[in-house]
């Protein structure tokens, strides 16, 4: 038996094999195989699409999240989420910092937003409800009695409230209580209390 005659004869039938795989026309396997790839491929670039829409919904989502966090530490603790203490000036006598607490507008308004009459070292104060839908109602009120039309007037929105916690103004722009501390807020930290008000129920 010589081997290396069936050897080289085994190397030319799969030549010719190849060879002829080169020059037959498509088959239906070929083309199966041709088409699953294809669904496969696109099947990828629809997934990846779809994780890049749910990883954009996912970070509007948690910065929604986040800036509700802000909004109530801010009311809670007087400080942001980057640990920055936010300033006033006026507001009542406070002598908070030297016992390690400070001013905060829980401190007055209470954790429920809803105000009431207390005493703040030895001060006297009745704090407004400041819960939004209060604010709305009491925005209703004051343009009716001017006459106007409470349905078109009547929202409380970011520009009155800028104007009661960085001013201490009314919407009509008469001072509030000197007890109503002047706070010193960013936009964002504005906006992002404001959004908590919102949440209170």
């Amino acid at each position: 038996m010589n081997l290396g005659a069936d050897a080289g004869f085994m190397t030319a039938a799969v030549r010719n094999e190849k060879n002829k795989m080169k020059n037959t026309p498509p088959t239906i396997q070929t083309i199966l195989f041709g088409l699953l790839v294809g669904l496969f491929i696109s099947a990828c670039g629809v997934v990846l699409f779809d994780s890049a829409e749910n990883v954009s919904s996912t970070l509007e989502t948690s910065d929604i999240e986040r800036r509700a966090v802000n909004g109530e530490r801010i009311y809670f603790t007087g400080t942001n989420m980057e640990g920055e203490r936010i300033d006033f000036e006026e507001g009542p006598n406070f002598g908070g910092m030297m016992m390690g607490t400070y001013l905060t507008c829980a401190s007055c308004h209470g954790p429920e937003g809803r105000g009431g009459y207390h005493i703040m070292h030895m001060t006297p104060m009745d704090a407004p409800d400041i819960r939004y839908s209060t604010l709305v109602e009491e925005g209703k009120e004051h343009t009716e009695s001017e006459g106007e039309h409470g349905d078109e007037h009547s929202d409380y929105d970011l520009k009155a409230f800028r104007l009661a916690v960085i001013e201490g103004k009314h919407s009509n722009g008469e001072p509030l209580s000197r007890l109503m501390p002047r706070w010193n807020l960013s936009e964002r930290d504005l906006a992002d209390l404001f959004k908590f008000l919102k949440t209170i129920p």
